[in-house]
């Protein structure tokens, strides 16, 4: 299964400018969608290639025993799972990348595969969330310490403060929970009242300390599409240090991945993206094995819904 081109934990590399053929789930990544200051690539653009890296000593032998999944890394045999590399972005061209990304996604889920999109700064899941129109209603699951509401930053409405607001103005997205929100952020009081008044559920760092990830799972539909998006500043700063705005109490490993397992256990995940690592702020690549590792704890818990 590996490939000349570096792929995630060596799986098999795809063109997604070809046939997906039969996979169950396609990783792919995104450097840059639209730059919160014109024309400068994104603090997060080395983000998927250090994801990618991460876990590379253990690609030779994917039989290793996973303790977090209860079961082996990643068996072939269970779950296809195949990566089309980054997607060809420009910061000097935010919507040409908002189209490589929705028209990507879109390829992806009419092949019938869930996608998993690395990032990339937090305004590559909007056109990500775009591409989920024909998967009927759809919930969205954010892990993130900000808000997110801002109509618009320095003229732009899609940049890194506008990925949920954009997320509620679209058709399909009936539900939005929000969880980790702590610290200072761009948003104001407006932005936080227009979130809780289009009835997005939110739930701070402390409420997940206080009353556990449960209550977070209680606010999503049993049988619902869940999208899940992270934003690695959503974990504490022991756990993912190279973020480009760290803030103290964020939500730990096991919250995350506990989160993801409770909404698989009643729920149906049908996309995933994690964004804003920031490598060059990541020391002994800590933060790139986490986010690694939450990426093979997704897999796992899709095979097991695939089952």
């Amino acid at each position: 299964m590996a490939s000349d081109r570096n792929t995630f934990l060596g799986v098999a590399a795809c063109d997604l400018a070809q046939p997906l053929g039969e996979a169950d789930i396609v990783i792919f990544g995104a450097a840059d969608a639209t730059p919160h200051v014109k024309g400068r690539t994104s603090h997060a653009a080395n983000g998927p290639a250090a994801i990618r890296n991460a876990l590379r000593v253990y690609q030779t032998d994917l039989a290793r025993w996973d303790f977090d999944q209860d079961g082996i890394l990643l068996d072939p045999e269970q779950i296809r799972v195949v990566d089309g590399g980054d997607l060809a972005t420009s910061p000097e061209a935010p919507e040409q990348n908002r189209n490589a990304i929705r028209t990507a996604t879109r390829k992806i889920l009419k092949s019938g595969a869930v996608p998993m999109l690395l990032g990339g700064d937090d305004s590559v899941p909007i056109p990500f969330f775009e591409a989920f129109e024909d998967t009927g209603k759809l919930t969205i699951l954010q892990i993130d310490a900000h808000l997110d509401w801002k109509d618009q930053r320095d003229g732009s409405a899609h940049t890194f403060s506008s990925t949920m607001r954009r997320a509620s103005e679209l058709p399909w997205v009936e539900r939005i929970v929000q969880v980790g929100l702590r610290g200072i952020g761009g948003s104001g009081l407006q932005e936080l009242s227009c979130a809780r008044n289009w009835g997005s559920r939110i739930f701070t760092a402390r409420d997940v300390k206080s009353r556990g990830v449960q209550a977070v799972l209680s606010a999503i539909e049993d049988s619902a599409n869940c999208l899940i998006t992270i934003d690695c500043d959503g974990l504490d700063p022991s756990v993912i240090p190279g973020v480009l705005l760290p803030q103290p109490g964020g939500l730990s490993y096991f919250d995350v991945i506990d989160l993801i397992a409770g909404v698989a256990s009643k729920a149906r995940i049908v996309g995933l993206d994690l964004v804003e690592l920031v490598p060059e702020r990541d020391p002994q690549n800590i933060g790139a094995i986490c986010a690694a590792r939450i990426i093979c704890n997704a897999i796992g818990h899709i095979a097991n819904q695939k089952r």
